[in-house]
């Protein structure tokens, strides 16, 4: 029987073996050494399988495996993560990591110190680098949940406030996350097992720059049901998705009982209520903000269109009143 060791690192790749590599290396170049890594590959052709075919001769705590048919990102995040447990039960942290992202060589270290520092701590992720096709590098914002006891309103915080992309690349406990669900089949299954998880423990963000993430594309729903299921996306995924991370609060926690004793049945019918509302206050203000810039926008664009003829001739040698 396999020695399981402490982390699990779940990698679900799909088409990007022009990044794989030094990805792979950032993993392998961890401090922290107790870990094993489970690529699942969800892509048709055989670069993937190629690129990581070295890497299993050189470090014995890799394992790959191709899935027959696509799955979809659900499916082959959350195969990557079924595999990982049942192959090493007795990993305490799990982990997933993409096929196109760089982590510090002290990502992993860092981060068990944290979740072994403090039992309540159920996520710890750390600051990011955000990099993106064709705009400058940002820095993720900070978000955590850290010394809140309440389930409420850890809740209540990270449906307003959290950037679930970020937090869910972090280091979590592995029963906890199965108890949250893992992922799901709607529509921000990440978002949707982090509100989960935020019932049932804290989120500490550690104030160190130690994850270089790539954006190709802003978010996008009709993206979304194309990737994230293998063929037509199922009927629900139309409904708002506050309304099935409800619903799915509900079923696991209050028909389940997934969060006794800590969470009882009853309660959660408040808690799943109170994610609905945050969650839709929380998108009735991004509507908001981006209604304030385009009025922003326009307004300054008449402003310019009422200037006064003679403060808009190109002067000879005006180079900047030419090109306006």
């Amino acid at each position: 029987m396999t020695t399981s060791p402490a982390v699990v690192f779940g990698l679900p790749a799909y088409n990007r073996p022009d990044t794989l590599p030094e990805t792979l290396e950032s993993i392998l170049a961890q401090t922290y050494r107790d870990f094993a890594l489970v690529i699942v590959d969800d892509s048709a052709s055989e670069e993937t399988e190629r690129v990581v075919s070295p890497y299993l001769v050189r470090d014995g705590r890799i394992r790959y495996e191709r899935n027959a048919r696509r799955l979809g990102m659900v499916g082959n995040w959350r195969r990557a993560f079924d595999l990982g447990r049942r192959l090493y039960p007795g990993g305490r942290y799990f982990a997933w990591v993409s096929d196109h992202d760089v982590w510090h060589p002290r990502w992993l270290e860092v981060l068990v110190d944290e979740l072994e520092r403090d039992p309540n701590v159920v996520l710890a992720y750390p600051v990011a680098l955000r990099t993106f096709r064709n705009a400058r590098p940002a820095i993720n914002r900070t978000f955590d949940t850290f010394g809140i006891t309440d389930p409420g309103r850890r809740l209540r915080a990270a449906s307003l406030r959290m950037m679930a992309g970020n937090l869910v690349y972090g280091l979590f406990r592995t029963e906890q996350l199965a108890r949250a669900g893992v992922f799901r089949r709607v529509l921000v299954p990440d978002r949707q097992v982090l509100l989960a998880l935020s019932l049932l423990g804290q989120f500490k963000q550690v104030p160190q720059l130690l994850w270089y993430r790539e954006i190709q594309r802003g978010f996008s729903l009709h993206r979304q049901r194309s990737v994230l299921f293998a063929g037509r996306a199922p009927v629900y995924t139309y409904v708002p998705a506050h309304l099935t991370h409800a619903a799915l609060l509900l079923w696991d926690f209050g028909v389940l009982g997934r969060g006794l004793p800590e969470i009882g049945r009853v309660r959660v019918v408040w808690y799943s209520l109170l994610q609905l509302l945050t969650s839709i206050a929380r998108e009735l203000r991004t509507a908001w903000n981006v209604l304030e810039g385009w009025l922003g926008r326009s307004h300054r664009g008449r402003a310019v269109h009422r200037q006064p003829t003679s403060a808009t001739v190109a002067q000879p040698g005006d180079r900047e009143n030419t090109a306006a």
